[in-house]
């Protein structure tokens, strides 16, 4: 099955996914798709609805089948949404609307609920059977992503960092691992700095530049790119620190980690503070030696004399 991409197959949907919110004295939401076909031959798609989850860490889609699992019951939206169509034809070079309509039911509780539309062409490109080439049939979708009022805070945290950093040499990016823990689906923005240990900034970057989402009781990864701006010239612990809230609330939390930074002049004058501390306890064994006359008492070697 192909997916929700911005062209398949010669095929788009648009948008690929958009929010919606509900709220609580709100009979309905209606809302629409476009589906445009650039090949030069008409298409039948026939439309369905299916309840989406997350692929932790990567922010991938996972469709949800049946929706029995856990997430689709307490999370799944398909179930609420009626389409305006089963099947439409889409003429060649040209764009067909899609509605679709979310019933505001007392089931559908507060809080986040995720549904997509599927477009399934019924010929392959070349106007050929799609049963009768397995695999290469296009399937495209469009999530939505609902809120429903009243629902809970949104929360998140930080449960893991991780840099590529040495004890040689400053980090290239930073990753961040986050935690969905509410349940409503949210975008981490923010920020990641590298200070020395005097506290200077020395590196920095935005996190999730491209407005990555987490659903409810997922996880994801994000990696920060850093950009350096100033020297990182003082060896000894820095501290990484990653500032980030939900969205545009004014509200933010840190999290915090730290590393060891020797550097190649640090790890210079360690050598040599090494070496230089090596000849002093030399030195200074041998001068014990030298003051307690050990050297004077010792027994020297006789020599033979040979007979001639």
């Amino acid at each position: 099955m192909e997916s929700a991409g911005p062209n398949t197959s010669g095929f788009v949907v648009s948008p690929i996914y958009q929010n919606v919110t509900l709220k609580a004295n709100q009979a309905s939401a209606h809302y629409a798709v476009d589906l445009q076909n650039t090949t030069a031959a008409d298409q039948t798609f026939k439309l369905s609805t299916l309840d989406f989850g997350s692929l932790n860490d990567s922010g991938g889609v996972a469709f949800l089948g049946s929706s029995t699992s856990d997430f689709s019951k307490k999370y799944g939206l398909a179930k609420w949404m009626k389409l305006d169509d089963d099947t439409v034809i889409v003429p060649a070079g040209q764009t067909v609307k899609l509605g679709v309509t979310v019933d505001n039911s007392p089931s559908l509780v507060g809080g986040g609920h995720y549904g997509a539309i599927l477009a399934t062409a019924q010929t392959a490109p070349g106007d050929k059977a799609a049963q009768a080439r397995v695999g290469v049939y296009a399937v495209l979708s469009s999530l939505i992503l609902l809120l429903k009022e009243p629902s809970e805070a949104p929360g998140m945290a930080v449960v893991l960092q991780a840099h590529d950093g040495s004890w040689l040499a400053m980090p290239i990016s930073v990753t961040d691992r986050f935690k969905n823990t509410g349940t409503v689906h949210v975008i981490p923005r923010g920020l990641v700095e590298v200070k020395d240990p005097r506290g200077k900034v020395v590196e920095r970057g935005p996190l999730n530049v491209d407005s990555g989402i987490i659903l409810p009781t997922a996880s994801r990864t994000y990696q920060t790119q850093l950009m350096t701006l100033a020297g990182a010239r003082v060896p000894g612990r820095y501290t990484i620190t990653a500032t980030y809230r939900i969205g545009n609330a004014a509200k933010s939390s840190t999290y915090v980690t730290t590393f060891f930074y020797l550097g190649p002049w640090g790890l210079t004058v360690g050598l040599a503070l090494v070496v230089l501390a090596l000849l002093i306890v030399i030195e200074w064994r041998f001068g014990l030696v030298r003051k307690s006359g050990l050297m004077q008492r010792l027994p020297r070697p006789r020599l033979r004399r040979r007979r001639a």
